[in-house]
């Protein structure tokens, strides 16, 4: 076999094993990411059907009127910032919702978990995101963000989102996170209320991503130096060959 195809094998054999590399991690990211929406699809679909019942119990109770749980005539709340709204069921899901909101926040993978109504409403945040507002604005923004209308394109595709099955989006929230979101409708006496959203953190995600990247990285220079290893091992054989066929004068 000539010099020349022994270093086209071994080119050919670095190439192929680089690409398998990349391809087993890739697919490792791949099943991981797919896991976790899984999970995260199934804890939407358990929350938009634990809010409907909820709902439906506080008017059979007559704690609530489906009149009232239906109110869209949001009363702004003079001196928020950003803006907040009440209506005739706010005070009562505060009671009630966020309890229940909140224990969907064990999972460390969630940023949020909340109920909206159709307009993108958010009567009742998690409890760690509706602290008292303060005179300061950036405050309020990240941890007092309870009774916000989230109108965006995002927010007002989720609450209007009735099914079948969840809806994922990617989210960029206006506190500077890139997450996903995940919504799955809620309905109040088979009538379309809304939805429950969840904010699925990625750095999981990215940290797996840097991982891979290091991975493939190190992967790829391993391979590169056994090549250039067994190439240093043919080419100076081969060059001393050469030089003892040199004629002697």
């Amino acid at each position: 076999m000539t010099l020349k195809n022994k270093i086209l094998i071994i080119l050919s054999l670095c190439l192929l094993l680089c690409i398998g590399a990349y391809f087993i991690i890739s697919r490792t990211f791949a099943n991981f990411e797919k896991q976790l929406f899984e999970k995260c699809r199934i804890e939407a679909l358990v929350g938009g059907r634990v809010m409907s019942e909820i709902i439906d119990m506080m008017i059979d109770t007559r704690l609530l009127t489906k009149q009232q749980i239906f109110d869209r005539n949001y009363v702004p709340i003079q001196g928020s910032n950003p803006q907040k709204f009440r209506t005739q069921y706010d005070a009562v899901f505060d009671k009630y919702i966020q309890k229940i909101e909140d224990e969907f926040l064990k999972d460390e993978d969630l940023e949020f978990a909340v109920l909206v109504d159709i307009n993108g409403y958010l009567p009742t945040h998690n409890s760690k995101y509706a602290k008292p507002e303060t005179s300061d604005p950036d405050h309020n923004l990240n941890y007092s963000r309870s009774k916000r209308i989230f109108n965006d394109r995002v927010g007002l595709k989720a609450s209007r989102f009735i099914g079948p099955g969840t809806l994922k989006q990617l989210y960029n929230r206006d506190t500077g996170e890139v997450m996903w979101d995940i919504s799955s409708p809620v309905f109040a006496k088979g009538e379309h209320f809304g939805a429950f959203r969840l904010g699925v953190s990625l750095k999981h995600i990215n940290e797996l991503k840097n991982q891979m990247i290091i991975i493939v990285g190190m992967t790829i220079l391993v391979i590169l130096s056994i090549t250039m290893l067994m190439l240093f091992l043919i080419l100076p054989r081969k060059l001393y060959d050469t030089d003892l066929d040199i004629p002697q004068y």
